[in-house]
């Protein structure tokens, strides 16, 4: 998500940033300039690359993109088991999946390259449980991207599928202290989620 992020409040606050840039701005810079060029041939490279190659490969991802030649939106399932909490409450479950989510870049993801370019939104109802997902914010903290646009195909493989798969629940800092202490803490945490088979 970014760089040089130290505490869980920062997380919070970068989460909460996000979350704001993904609800202000819907349209891509207009397509008759330099910006709006470069925007749409980014997101319609990315995903002709994605739909080409890894989708290609592997029956375990399904993505439909906003019906559009430069799609910036993607929804996603992943045929993933997960651990669920739906309520306070609700006793910690695990579900056989699949997960689904949607991807959203930033409609001007060129114009200010230090700010987080992606978002990946999981359904709510869902009720996944992770230490690197807000429930709050229904976000996933995708932890350290490079500046600038990242392509789909590489966000699917190797941030998202791995976070999904608890194959990477980093524990400093989560986003959800409840899910850290789960992880942490209760030794059936992983139990039904393992071993995770690989994408292809």
């Amino acid at each position: 998500m970014t760089t040089d992020i130290q505490t869980t409040g920062q997380i919070n606050e970068m989460l909460e940033q996000l979350a704001r840039l993904l609800q202000g701005q819907d349209d891509l810079p207009p397509a008759d300039t330099p910006l709006g060029e470069m925007t749409r041939e980014f997101l319609g490279n990315s995903w002709k690359t994605c739909r080409d190659g890894l989708l290609q490969r592997t029956e375990r991802i399904r993505v439909v993109p906003e019906p559009m030649a430069a799609p910036r939106m993607f929804k996603f399932e992943m045929e993933l088991p997960f651990k669920s909490k739906r309520g306070p409450d609700d006793p910690i479950t695990l579900e056989p999946g699949p997960i689904r989510g949607m991807v959203i870049y930033r409609p001007d993801l060129l114009a200010n390259l230090h700010l987080p370019s992606v978002a990946v939104r999981l359904d709510p109802a869902l009720g996944y449980l992770h230490p690197n997902y807000s429930r709050q914010h229904n976000l996933i903290c995708l932890g350290d991207l490079p500046p600038g646009p990242f392509p789909l195909d590489s966000l699917l493989e190797n941030h998202i599928f791995p976070i999904l798969s608890y194959q990477n629940r980093r524990p400093v800092h989560p986003a959800d202290i409840e899910a850290a202490q789960y992880f942490a803490l209760d030794p059936d945490a992983m139990s039904g989620l393992e071993p995770v088979m690989p994408l292809y």
